[in-house]
């Protein structure tokens, strides 16, 4: 008798550490309707002044932050395997070379991704073909926004000014959809339209009495002319 009640003793012992160890370990966050922050890009950390977000709608969307810009497109989720249906859209802001580079990289992976999955340590990994792969953490999402983070894909933010110095002029410009807005130092604004039939890496925005061509190769930046002057390089003031 006292060995039964002693191997009941035990069992129940055994199984009441089981319930508090699982209670220990809650279940990893779900890929779809979690905002996830990007904390590494092919094993990097993110560049100073970058922002890497994401987050799988219900929709059949993602969207998110690139680094510099924000983005969407389609995607299927089958179990972990993953597939991104181009195009990527995006904005179209510059930011510095090291963020845009960086950035190249994360778009890269996140258009041929091929899984997706959270691990035992609740971290998302995204990983492209080649083994490439970024990491990302739940992000802390404030419980009055947290309904309408589920309920739907981040938004993509309508883009703020680039601040340029180009010369001795410096200028504020937002390129939206085949449109560039530049504003200048005396706060006259110029809608510049871009040029049809463009090829190649650079595009160029002008209406005759002034340009601004942007160039994503070799290297992403701004260049400016006023009249038949020559293009000069433009310097980023800030964000």
């Amino acid at each position: 008798m006292m060995m039964r009640d002693w191997c009941v003793g035990m069992a129940a012992l055994t199984l009441a550490g089981c319930a508090a160890s699982s209670e220990q370990a809650p279940a990893p966050a779900p890929v779809v309707n979690t905002l996830w922050t990007g904390q590494t890009v092919a094993g990097d950390a993110p560049a100073a002044g970058s922002r890497f977000e994401l987050m799988f709608g219900p929709d059949g969307r993602i969207s998110g932050r690139s680094g510099c810009n924000s983005f969407g497109a389609g995607y299927a989720l089958n179990g972990a395997a993953l597939q991104v249906h181009p195009p990527i859209i995006g904005t179209r802001m510059a930011c510095s070379e090291a963020v845009m580079a960086q950035e190249a990289r994360f778009l890269a992976i996140i258009e041929t991704a091929t899984t997706a999955s959270v691990g035992t340590d609740s971290m998302l990994t995204v990983t492209g073909p080649d083994g490439r792969a970024i990491r990302f953490a739940k992000a802390d999402v404030p419980s009055n926004q947290s309904s309408s983070h589920a309920n739907s894909a981040m938004p993509m933010p309508t883009p703020s000014h680039v601040v340029m110095r180009c010369g001795d002029e410096q200028l504020r410009v937002r390129i939206e959809g085949d449109t560039a807005e530049v504003v200048l130092d005396d706060g006259s604004e110029m809608v510049l339209p871009r040029l049809e039939g463009e090829t190649g890496a650079a595009q160029t925005y002008t209406n005759g009495r002034m340009t601004l061509q942007r160039v994503t190769e070799p290297q992403h930046g701004f260049r400016f002319a006023r009249g038949r002057m020559a293009l000069m390089p433009c310097i980023l003031a800030q964000n």
